[in-house]
């Protein structure tokens, strides 16, 4: 029997529906397994269509993006009411992704910056019309309503959407594994003290020593290994796109605690390494993070 399919886009860059597409003739392993009845990023489908449809009819929902709009809070929730087993598709969808950076400013900080400050503006006005409204902040999808699985990274590899799609096609369990970048790594690991971190332009990568080890940003070691470690093994630290194997509950928390352990250095020269420790340490899951909770619970009580 085919299962009915949904997959909605939220606010995003589209690009886990890239990595799908990118199966290319893989595609024909699960296409002829599903019935489509909802993906606008392929096919004119409208709201209306997918409001349409009975509750709980659809076998498979995919979701991709975050809330950043009450549109999006609206097609988050008809999706949870229509689906049997939503996934949180993206690092976007199970964390909150980049756009939670902007967690770190109230609402109107970030309105007034977009629409009133920028260089580039000439007609200085936050727009009132044709608009859906923002969420006061960026969360995790999870937060907001139940999922059934995830399929993190920025986007997901196009075997990771496969893997996925071809365990829920036929009801096998799909679970996230608890290895890290650092375990698909080709690179040789050695116990060693940092005393000075480079951007990656800096000096010259040695190909077969640990990135990290050299003193370069490398997030492997708290970051799920779901992408084969694709960017250490071409000399490019990890950004820690795909967020943190299941067992780290704060991926970023992680992160300053283990640099807090092995670097060699003062506070005053950590920071100066770090301008934007925000963007460094929580990449695209700021959003689900601790500290983006009291944040929020601060500006709240007007702390």
């Amino acid at each position: 029997m085919t299962k009915r399919i949904a997959l909605a886009q939220l606010s995003s860059c589209w690009g886990c529906d890239q990595s799908l597409v990118d199966l290319h003739l893989k595609l024909l392993d699960v296409l002829p397994e599903l019935e489509i009845v909802y993906w606008p990023a392929v096919v004119d489908f409208k709201m209306k269509d997918l409001e349409a449809l009975p509750k709980g009819s659809v076998h498979i929902g995919m979701v991709e993006g975050s809330c950043r709009t009450n549109e999006d809070v609206h097609l988050l929730k008809v999706m949870r009411e229509k689906s049997k087993i939503l996934v949180a598709w993206g690092s976007c969808s199970a964390y909150g992704g980049v756009q939670g950076l902007g967690n770190q400013w109230s609402l109107k900080e970030l309105l007034d910056r977009k629409f009133m400050e920028a260089d580039t503006i000439t007609d200085a006005r936050i727009p009132d019309k044709y608009l859906p409204g923002f969420t006061e902040v960026v969360q995790a999808n999870p937060a907001i309503v139940r999922f059934e699985a995830a399929v993190p990274g920025c986007p997901p590899t196009s075997d990771n959407t496969l893997e996925a799609l071809s365990a829920l096609i036929t009801g096998s369990p799909y679970d996230l594994p608890d290895k890290t970048v650092c375990d698909q790594c080709p690179k040789v690991r050695e116990d060693k003290r940092i005393t000075k971190f480079h951007r990656t332009h800096e000096g010259k990568i040695d190909p077969d020593r640990c990135l990290l080890d050299q003193g370069y940003l490398c997030l492997g070691f708290a970051t799920i290994g779901l992408c084969g470690a694709q960017c250490p093994t071409v000399n490019t630290p990890c950004k820690g796109c795909f967020g943190p194997p299941p067992s780290i509950k704060d991926h970023g928390a992680k992160i300053i605690s283990a640099l807090g352990a092995i670097a060699d250095m003062d506070p005053e020269e950590l920071k100066e390494a770090f301008p934007d420790p925000i963007g460094s340490f929580y990449f695209t899951d700021f959003g689900a993070s601790y500290l983006s909770k009291i944040k929020q619970k601060g500006r709240k009580s007007g702390k």
